[in-house]
Formats: structure tokens, C-alpha cells, sequence
């Protein structure tokens, strides 16, 4: 039976470190509601998470689109009145120099890393309640500023920032927020970017989620307001 009815809701549940958190929140009987913009990882997530359909609600979805965001409450509200956990994962990036980044791109990256979480927030705030908890993927690049990752960079500032608030705001009410500063993990997102990535000395996605989940779960009078995590060699 799904662990006292308890949700989590994962923007971006289908790779990398959200689906290492799927994976666990699963095996931890607690329901798990997320989204992919992209079909084929939807379809792979409910496939290699069959076993556990009645706790998975894995659904398409673009965290830019006002019309999606209103379809993520429909489905939320068809589900659940609370929600325990709400992560905040979705994440892009592309690199460049300053002068040659274009406007789509930088627009794109703003519009997934900064906005959509702002906005998702915003449509969810009604399900979260005392000891609630809201987690925001952030990362190194959320207080280190790198060339050729401008647009990255400000958006992850801009998190940060957008965290902050929301913690204050929402204190009075007992929900917890926390901000999870990530360094260079191996994940999908790196096959995005063009160069060459050696992931031999990246963090692993399975013992980034565990040290997460393990920071946010069953504490009540315990808040970690920030988490930062980074490979051993440091900065990669």
C-alpha cells in the first residue's frame, strides 16, 4: 500500500536525477506524479516502472506552456488534495560565448531553469501543507559564475534567488523549502552540449538522488535550507 497516502510531484521524473528520485520514492510506497516534455522517456519510465503503476502517474508535458501547467493541475487535482514533496527538477542548458548566444536559446534556458519552476510553484502552492516540503535543482552554477555558461548561470541565480523568497514566504506556514546546489553530475544533459565531457569524474546520479531524498524525508523539526554537493576532485 502507497506509504499514508503521501505524494511527490517531480518536474522532470524521467532521467537523471529525477528518475533516481522516482526510483526511490517508489520503493518507498509513495506515490509519484511527473512529467517529461519528450514522449519516448515517458513511455520508458512507466515501462521499466510497470511493477509500480499504482503509484506512478508519468504523464507529457512543456513546463514553458501556460496550457500544459494548467493540464499539470487537472491531472494533480484528479489525484490528490496534498502533495508531501514537490521537486523541482527540469533543467536545459545549451553553452556559447556572451556574443554569440541567440535569443531563443537564452529565452529556452530562462523558460525551463527559471520560469517554469516559478510558474509550477505557483499552480501547486494550493496542494502543499505544514511539513510539506518543496526541493529546487540547483547547482554550482547557482553562486559560480563560467565562460560560455551565461545564460545557464542566470538562470540558476535566478533560482536561487526565487528559492529564497519562497522560503521566507513561506515559513510562517511550516513548509519547508530547500535549495540543492548540484556540481557536475553524469547525466543526460551533458550529451546536449557540445565538446567533449569526461564524465570519469563526475558524481553519480544514484548517490546524488539518495543524498537528497535522504535530507528531505521524515523530518519534521529538522530543515536543511541548502545542499551542496560536489565530485571529490572539486570543480570539473
Amino acid at each position: 500500500m502507497p506509504k499514508k497516502n503521501k505524494f511527490v510531484f517531480i518536474s522532470g521524473g524521467t532521467s537523471g536525477i529525477g528518475r533516481e528520485l522516482v526510483s526511490l520514492f517508489l520503493h518507498e510506497q509513495v506515490n509519484v506524479i511527473t512529467f517529461s516534455s519528450r514522449k519516448k522517456n515517458v513511455i520508458n519510465l512507466k515501462k521499466d516502472f510497470s511493477d509500480y503503476s499504482n503509484q506512478l502517474t508519468c504523464f507529457q508535458a512543456d513546463i514553458t506552456s501556460e496550457k500544459d501547467l494548467n493540464y499539470i493541475h487537472k491531472i494533480v487535482t484528479s489525484k490528490t488534495k496534498r502533495i508531501d514533496y514537490l521537486i523541482n527538477n527540469s533543467g536545459t542548458n545549451r553553452i556559447g560565448p556572451i556574443s554569440k548566444i541567440k535569443a531563443n536559446d537564452w529565452n529556452q534556458i530562462i523558460s525551463v531553469n527559471l520560469s517554469g519552476p516559478f510558474f509550477l510553484t505557483q499552480k501547486l502552492l494550493g496542494f502543499l501543507r505544514k511539513d510539506s516540503v518543496i526541493l529546487n535543482m540547483g547547482s554550482i552554477a547557482s553562486r559560480t559564475g563560467f565562460p560560455n555558461w551565461a545564460a545557464y548561470c542566470s538562470s540558476k541565480f535566478g533560482l536561487k534567488g526565487f528559492t529564497e523568497s519562497l522560503r521566507e514566504e513561506l515559513r510562517p506556514k511550516k513548509i519547508r523549502v530547500v535549495h540543492a546546489e548540484i556540481g557536475a553530475t553524469d547525466t543526460p544533459i551533458w550529451d546536449n552540449l557540445d565538446g567533449k565531457w569526461d564524465k570519469s569524474g563526475m558524481m553519480l546520479d544514484t548517490e546524488v538522488a539518495k543524498v537528497l531524498f535522504d535530507s528531505i524525508m521524515n523530518k519534521s523539526s529538522v530543515n536543511v535550507d541548502e545542499i551542496f554537493l560536489m565530485p571529490p576532485a572539486g570543480i570539473l
